[in-house]
């Protein structure tokens, strides 16, 4: 969760709105459901009304909000985030999908540098350097 409040707060948006929060648990949702179709107007909103006891048209109204404070206060990062430039301010929905995804793959990259890391590293001959060069990639400062 902490990364994707990390990657909310890089567009601009702090928890001094609700949205802040709605948004964060819909992309974990995405994250956790990829491999199933859902909507978000009929699975996420009303399953976040009733965590956090609103209404589906508060939550779609907050999130709403939320977007629209990143679009205008850091386009570039949002840009970046979906991989192409934006010409409109992308639905609810897109930006809950762009951010979900964004998130899946920045983790399968992560992953995917310490497997080759590991494998470039077995060669080395001191195992304390290997251990030492693998923990540096897991936890990066």
């Amino acid at each position: 969760m902490r990364k994707v409040y990390r990657l909310i707060r890089q567009l601009g948006m702090t928890s001094k709105y609700k949205g802040y929060y709605y948004v964060a648990e819909a992309v974990m949702m995405s994250m956790e459901l990829q491999d199933y179709p859902i909507k978000i107007t009929k699975d996420i909103y009303p399953y976040l009304a009733k965590k956090f006891k609103s209404t589906p048209v508060n939550i779609e109204h907050d999130i709403r909000t939320v977007i629209n404070v990143c679009w205008t206060a850091n386009k570039e990062t949002m840009d970046r985030i979906a991989g192409y430039p934006l010409r409109y301010r992308p639905t609810n929905s897109e930006f809950v999908d762009m951010l979900a995804y964004y998130l899946i793959q920045t983790e399968l990259d992560a992953e995917n540098a310490i497997e080759e890391a590991k494998k470039n590293l077995t060669a080395c001959q001191n195992p304390i350097d290997v251990f030492e060069k693998i923990s540096e990639l897991q936890n990066p400062m």
